[in-house]
This record gives structure tokens, C-alpha cells and sequence, in this order.
């Protein structure tokens, strides 16, 4: 691993657990176990570094999503792929000593009336989630699981921010309950009533967790 990308895992780490404001150059260096110097070599300062990190997360997430949603499964399936995605993503962090939540919930909630540069990261970032929640709702509406009436454009919005919420509310309850409320609350936005039991399972295969 190179010394640029032990930085950038270091802060990646730091800023998830602490956040950017949180986070010295001194504690960076430390964890990637480099010299200042060869910190400055890479970055003109914390402000590159963040950006740099979360752009890559960013852009990682945005693959994973459209990777589930580029398959040859169903809307409800590839929707079913993504919530557990997200679920069981945070219930593996919530088994950490300390849960820190959702990295970009975390800086928006920080950073984003403060520093433009990240907000505007960041609103592309939960606008391309949208796009690509949005889509998949679409193709459930024509595929008939979905409500032929569903403001799909309303509905991923929605489900994006209410699970960003959710990640919080669950960050300070120190319990998955808030997400797995909004898997389940989103059956009644989304699904007709013949396919209710669709969530259903979905909730007793969370249970089991």
C-alpha cells in the first residue's frame, strides 16, 4: 500500500469515528503511520484529504447501488438488495465498541453549512442515490408490485433521507429498531395490497438477526 493510500484509509477511519473537524493532521499521520511531510507531499492540507476521501466513498456507494439495480431481479428484489445492504452494514457497525454511524450523515450534519465544497459533494451524492432508488421504484410501478399512482420521485427522496434519519436516530439509541422502522413503514408508501406480505417477510428475516 502506497503512502497516499494509507492516508487516505487513516482518514477514512478518523473522520467516520471523530469527524473532519475532529481529526488533526497530527492524529492522521499517526494512524498512517507517515511524516508530515510526506502528508503534504500528497495534499495541500485536510481539506484536500477530505474531499478526496469522501468523493471516493461516494463514488463507491454509487456503484455498489447501481450494481444491484443493473440486475436481472425484480424492482422489489434489487430494492430488497439494498435495504440489506444498508441494514446489515450498520448492524456490523453497531457491533463495533463505538458505532459511528453513516459517514456522509455525519459530515452533512458537520460540514455542509460550513464548507461548500463538501456540501456540494454531498448533494450530488444523495442525488445520484435518489436517481438510482427512483428507477427501481419506476420499474416496480410497471412491473405491478408497486402503486400505479406512487410519486416515485417523492418516494426516493423520501426512503434516501428517511434512512439517512434513521441511521442517526439509531447512532444515539445505540439499535438497528429505527432502521428496520423504515423498511417497514415504506410498505405502505410503496406496495399494493396484494403484495404487503412481501415486507412482511422481509421483517421476519430482520428479526432473526
Amino acid at each position: 500500500m502506497s503512502n497516499k493510500d494509507k492516508i487516505m484509509e487513516a482518514a477514512t477511519e478518523l473522520f467516520h469515528l471523530y469527524g473532519y473537524d475532529g481529526t488533526s493532521v497530527d492524529m492522521l499521520i499517526k494512524k498512517a503511520g507517515v511524516s508530515k511531510s510526506n502528508f503534504y507531499y500528497y495534499f495541500e492540507g485536510k481539506e484536500e484529504l477530505g474531499l478526496d476521501v469522501l468523493t471516493k466513498l461516494a463514488d463507491s456507494e454509487i456503484r455498489e447501488i447501481s450494481e444491484i439495480m443493473q440486475t436481472d431481479l425484480n424492482a422489489v428484489e434489487q430494492l430488497w438488495e439494498w435495504y440489506k445492504k444498508r441494514f446489515f452494514s450498520e448492524r456490523d457497525l453497531l457491533e463495533q465498541a463505538i458505532y459511528p454511524g453513516s459517514f456522509f450523515g455525519n459530515l452533512a450534519l458537520e460540514q455542509s453549512s460550513l464548507n461548500e465544497k463538501f456540501r456540494s459533494v454531498l448533494d450530488k451524492h444523495f442525488r445520484e442515490c435518489e436517481d438510482l432508488v427512483e428507477e427501481c421504484f419506476r420499474r416496480g410501478v410497471e412491473q405491478g408490485f408497486f402503486k400505479e399512482d406512487l410519486d416515485t420521485k417523492m418516494a426516493a427522496r423520501f426512503m434516501v433521507s428517511q434512512f439517512e434519519g434513521a441511521i442517526l436516530m439509531a447512532k444515539t439509541k445505540k439499535s438497528l429498531v429505527p432502521i428496520a422502522d423504515v423498511i417497514m413503514q415504506g410498505k405502505s408508501l410503496l406496495f399494493k395490497e396484494e403484495w404487503m406480505h412481501l415486507a412482511d417477510d422481509w421483517m421476519r428475516l430482520l428479526e432473526k438477526t
